[in-house]
Protein backbone atom coordinates (compact mmCIF):
# COMPACT_ATOMS: atom_id res chain seq x y z
CA UNK A 1 0.00 0.00 0.00
CA UNK A 2 1.38 3.49 -1.27
CA UNK A 3 2.38 5.66 1.64
CA UNK A 4 2.00 9.19 0.27
CA UNK A 5 -0.87 10.08 -2.15
CA UNK A 6 -4.49 9.76 -2.03
CA UNK A 7 -5.78 6.21 -3.99
CA UNK A 8 -9.86 4.92 -5.04
CA UNK A 9 -10.93 2.66 -2.41
CA UNK A 10 -14.21 0.51 -3.86
CA UNK A 11 -15.89 -1.73 -1.43
CA UNK A 12 -19.04 -4.12 -1.29
CA UNK A 13 -21.04 -4.55 1.54
CA UNK A 14 -23.12 -7.80 0.52
CA UNK A 15 -25.48 -9.45 2.85
CA UNK A 16 -24.38 -13.19 4.25
CA UNK A 17 -25.86 -15.49 1.91
CA UNK A 18 -29.73 -16.73 1.91
CA UNK A 19 -29.94 -13.78 4.53
CA UNK A 20 -33.44 -11.79 3.61
CA UNK A 21 -34.69 -8.51 4.39
CA UNK A 22 -31.11 -7.18 4.64
CA UNK A 23 -29.18 -4.42 2.59
CA UNK A 24 -26.27 -4.12 0.20
CA UNK A 25 -24.23 -1.01 -0.59
CA UNK A 26 -21.41 0.04 -2.43
CA UNK A 27 -18.96 2.09 -0.84
CA UNK A 28 -16.48 4.30 -3.00
CA UNK A 29 -13.91 6.57 -1.20
CA UNK A 30 -10.59 8.27 -1.90
CA UNK A 31 -7.93 7.27 0.73
CA UNK A 32 -5.23 10.17 1.92
CA UNK A 33 -2.61 6.92 2.21
CA UNK A 34 -0.25 9.32 4.90
CA UNK A 35 -3.54 10.09 7.30
CA UNK A 36 -6.05 7.60 6.64
CA UNK A 37 -8.79 9.58 6.36
CA UNK A 38 -11.53 9.06 3.68
CA UNK A 39 -13.92 11.05 1.29
CA UNK A 40 -16.85 10.02 -0.93
CA UNK A 41 -19.95 8.07 -1.55
CA UNK A 42 -22.20 5.34 -0.09
CA UNK A 43 -25.11 3.72 -2.62
CA UNK A 44 -27.10 0.98 -1.78
CA UNK A 45 -30.56 -1.25 -0.97
CA UNK A 46 -32.02 -1.88 2.60
CA UNK A 47 -34.78 -3.88 3.40
CA UNK A 48 -33.33 -6.43 0.15
CA UNK A 49 -35.94 -8.97 -0.67
CA UNK A 50 -38.83 -6.59 -0.62
CA UNK A 51 -40.71 -5.93 -3.63
CA UNK A 52 -39.68 -2.15 -4.15
CA UNK A 53 -36.75 -1.99 -1.80
CA UNK A 54 -35.50 1.92 -0.35
CA UNK A 55 -32.42 2.98 -2.24
CA UNK A 56 -30.46 5.36 -0.35
CA UNK A 57 -27.11 7.56 -0.86
CA UNK A 58 -24.70 8.93 1.24
CA UNK A 59 -21.52 11.42 1.04
CA UNK A 60 -19.58 10.23 3.19
CA UNK A 61 -16.59 10.64 5.22
CA UNK A 62 -14.02 8.69 7.98
CA UNK A 63 -10.58 6.81 8.76
CA UNK A 64 -8.96 3.80 8.21
CA UNK A 65 -6.18 2.40 9.79
CA UNK A 66 -4.05 -0.37 9.88
CA UNK A 67 -3.87 -2.91 12.66
CA UNK A 68 -0.51 -4.23 13.10
CA UNK A 69 -2.84 -7.26 14.43
CA UNK A 70 -2.59 -10.97 12.82
CA UNK A 71 -5.20 -11.80 9.68
CA UNK A 72 -7.08 -8.31 10.13
CA UNK A 73 -4.97 -5.73 8.87
CA UNK A 74 -7.32 -2.13 7.92
CA UNK A 75 -10.19 -1.21 10.27
CA UNK A 76 -12.24 1.62 8.82
CA UNK A 77 -15.53 3.71 9.46
CA UNK A 78 -17.67 6.60 7.68
CA UNK A 79 -20.81 8.53 8.49
CA UNK A 80 -22.85 11.14 6.80
CA UNK A 81 -26.54 11.73 6.54
CA UNK A 82 -27.77 9.12 3.50
CA UNK A 83 -31.02 10.88 1.80
CA UNK A 84 -33.55 7.51 1.44
CA UNK A 85 -35.89 7.29 -1.39
CA UNK A 86 -38.85 5.27 -1.34
CA UNK A 87 -40.96 3.11 -3.62
CA UNK A 88 -44.68 3.90 -4.19
CA UNK A 89 -46.80 3.72 -2.44
CA UNK A 90 -45.13 5.51 0.00
CA UNK A 91 -43.65 7.95 -2.12
CA UNK A 92 -40.60 10.55 -0.93
CA UNK A 93 -37.70 10.66 0.42
CA UNK A 94 -36.31 11.36 3.64
CA UNK A 95 -32.70 12.26 5.40
CA UNK A 96 -31.16 9.39 7.77
CA UNK A 97 -28.04 9.21 9.84
CA UNK A 98 -25.64 6.59 8.39
CA UNK A 99 -22.84 4.87 9.47
CA UNK A 100 -20.28 2.48 8.12
CA UNK A 101 -17.59 0.32 9.57
CA UNK A 102 -15.51 -2.41 8.16
CA UNK A 103 -12.35 -4.60 9.00
CA UNK A 104 -10.31 -6.25 6.54
CA UNK A 105 -7.57 -8.86 5.60
CA UNK A 106 -4.50 -8.71 3.30
CA UNK A 107 -6.82 -9.74 0.46
CA UNK A 108 -9.27 -6.41 0.76
CA UNK A 109 -11.94 -9.50 2.06
CA UNK A 110 -13.58 -9.52 5.82
CA UNK A 111 -16.92 -8.57 7.73
CA UNK A 112 -18.77 -5.08 8.00
CA UNK A 113 -22.09 -3.52 9.02
CA UNK A 114 -23.87 -0.33 8.13
CA UNK A 115 -26.83 1.73 9.52
CA UNK A 116 -29.08 3.75 7.72
CA UNK A 117 -31.64 5.23 10.21
CA UNK A 118 -32.57 2.80 13.35
CA UNK A 119 -31.74 -0.61 10.77
CA UNK A 120 -28.05 -1.70 10.84
CA UNK A 121 -27.24 -4.23 8.32
CA UNK A 122 -23.93 -6.87 8.86
CA UNK A 123 -22.21 -7.65 5.68
CA UNK A 124 -19.60 -9.49 3.91
CA UNK A 125 -17.11 -6.58 2.59
CA UNK A 126 -15.00 -7.43 -0.19
CA UNK A 127 -12.98 -5.48 -2.89
CA UNK A 128 -15.71 -4.19 -5.54
CA UNK A 129 -15.74 -4.28 -9.50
Amino acid sequence: MAQEGLYLLKLSFTPPEGMVGAGRMILAVTVNARSGELHGQAAGEIHEGTQHPPVFTAPVTGAMHSTGYGKIVKVGAVFGEAAVSVAPPAIGTYLAPFLASFSLDADWSGQGQFTVGTDTYKCEVRMAD
